[in-house]
């Protein structure tokens, strides 16, 4: 992704799709086989950016413990507890949904343009 902060993103994505190892998946998978994603209007987006910056809140606070789990086990721990807290926070967010939050992201991948806005809007 472009965002500035390229280990977020990807993070994010895993965490994700690990947390919900039948439904996240797949709805991503249905997501990235679709024709171009609809147009996101600005209400989307805000909701989104907020949605993000819980997300990456949640990265921060979690990134420390997931960089000092001693083991595969710890590791695992760390990255489910984050996952829950995540999928919780984007649940949280009104005006946006996981599988939405998901379908942003993805569109946000493939064009510039709309990660270019997402951008304006976190720094906004």
């Amino acid at each position: 992704m472009l965002f500035t902060k390229p280990l977020a993103v990807p993070f994010t994505a895993l965490a994700l799709a690990l947390s919900a190892p039948l439904a996240l998946p797949a709805m991503a998978q249905e997501a990235t086989q679709e024709a171009p994603g609809p147009s996101i209007n600005d209400e989307q987006l805000q909701a989104f950016v907020a949605a993000l910056r819980e997300v990456d809140a949640i990265e921060q606070r979690y990134g420390a413990s997931l960089n000092e789990a001693d083991s595969e086990e710890e590791r695992q721990a760390v990255i489910t507890e984050a996952n829950e807290a995540m999928v919780s926070a984007i649940e949280e967010t009104p005006g946006i949904t996981v599988q939405e939050y998901l379908e942003v992201l993805q569109q946000a991948q493939a064009d510039p343009e709309l990660n270019a806005r997402i951008m304006e809007m976190l720094q906004g």
